[in-house]
This record gives structure tokens, C-alpha cells and sequence, in this order.
């Protein structure tokens, strides 16, 4: 006589008729259905600590990730998901104000400064910085040689601007990837990062 499952909810019944038995007249064991120890631990897949419960809504999960990227993941997005709705509002942030006249310096000074804002995390709001995407020439799309302004695609499909200058450039990169409020227009900063962008653009480009 086969012995019954000690966690079946029906084992007191098994005791008389063995009707829990393998192989019963029944074809099977008519317990098993509501039996919770009939099939595998049931909390097993449901383990808190078996896998990490915030990698699958981590943008920044994967390295092959970059949030700069047009189908890549975009931690500003709503949602945390891609593809979200331009936003009219983040636009005005991001695009050259009525008047715009930027900083002028020293060409060198700015060009050393904007080469160490570059890598300085400090200027975001979750401890990015623009080498975190972009070090040693990586993550650039192909036409980021072409000479601004020109058509970006993280610019038209987050902020709806058709075309956009390269201080423009700096500015959404601060606010979306790097999740942080734009430079000062007629800042050092911004200038700094924008003539050294213009040399990273032209090393890229091949001139």
C-alpha cells in the first residue's frame, strides 16, 4: 500500500481508503489538485532574495545600456520606460533663450575646464557624469559628425525639437540622462562643456 503524502490536505481520508494511493482507479491522485505540497515548493519562484527584485526595472541594469542611446534605455523617461511623449515643458529648459548671448572667456581655460566638467558627476542629479556615457569616444551616435545644429534623436523623441545646437546638446544630456536642471545659459559651465564638446564632435569626426 503506497504511503500517503504527509502534507495533503485529504490524508486523513487516505488512512481508510488509500484513495490518495499512485496509480489509484482514478488515474491519478484526486488530491493532488488542492494538495500544496503535491508539486514543488510553491514559494520557491517567489523567493524575495532569489534574484535582484529591482533588475528588471533598472535602466542602468545592463552596461550595454546607454541612456543617450535612441532605443536604449532612458532612465528620465515616464515610467522608467522608452519612448516617452515629448514634454514641452522640459523642452523650453533645453533650448536657446530669446537673446541668447553665451559666456566668452578665454578659449583655453575653457577648453581645460570644459574637459574637466566632463567627467565631474558632481553636475547630476544620480551621480552621472558625461564620461560615464561617452568615455574614450563610446556611445556616440553617427551623426553626432555631422556639424551643428543638426537632428538628434533623444531631442526629438523626448523634447520634440527637430534640430538642436550643441549647447542645446549639453543642456538636454544635463536634464535627461543626467537628471539634473540645465546650466546657466550665460554660464562658464556651459560654455566650457560646449567648446569642449565641439573638440570631442571634431576628433570624432574625423577633421
Amino acid at each position: 500500500m503506497a504511503a500517503c503524502n504527509p502534507c495533503s490536505p485529504c490524508k486523513t481520508r487516505c488512512k481508510a481508503g488509500q484513495h490518495c494511493k499512485a496509480g489509484g482507479k482514478a488515474g491519478g491522485n484526486p488530491c493532488a489538485a488542492s494538495n500544496p505540497c503535491a508539486t514543488k515548493n510553491p514559494c520557491a519562484a517567489k523567493k524575495p532574495c532569489a534574484a535582484n527584485p529591482c533588475a528588471a526595472k533598472n535602466p542602468c541594469a545592463t552596461k550595454s545600456c546607454n541612456p543617450c542611446a535612441v532605443k536604449g534605455c532612458n532612465p528620465g523617461a515616464a515610467n522608467g520606460k522608452c519612448g516617452a511623449k515629448p514634454n514641452p515643458d522640459a523642452a523650453r529648459k533645453v533650448t536657446r533663450p530669446a537673446n541668447y548671448q553665451p559666456y566668452e572667456g578665454n578659449p583655453g581655460k575653457l577648453m581645460a575646464l570644459g574637459e574637466q566638467l566632463f567627467s565631474d558627476s558632481s553636475l547630476s542629479g544620480n551621480g552621472l557624469s558625461c564620461a560615464s556615457c561617452h568615455n574614450d569616444g563610446a556611445g556616440y551616435n553617427a551623426t553626432f559628425a555631422t556639424a551643428y545644429p543638426h537632428a538628434v534623436a533623444m531631442a526629438r523623441d523626448m523634447f520634440g525639437m527637430a534640430s538642436v545646437h550643441l549647447d542645446e546638446m549639453v543642456q538636454i544630456c544635463m536634464v535627461q540622462p543626467m537628471a539634473a536642471e540645465p546650466l546657466d545659459w550665460s554660464g562658464e559651465s556651459l560654455a566650457a562643456l560646449t567648446a569642449y564638446m565641439g573638440k570631442v564632435q571634431a576628433q570624432f569626426a574625423g577633421h
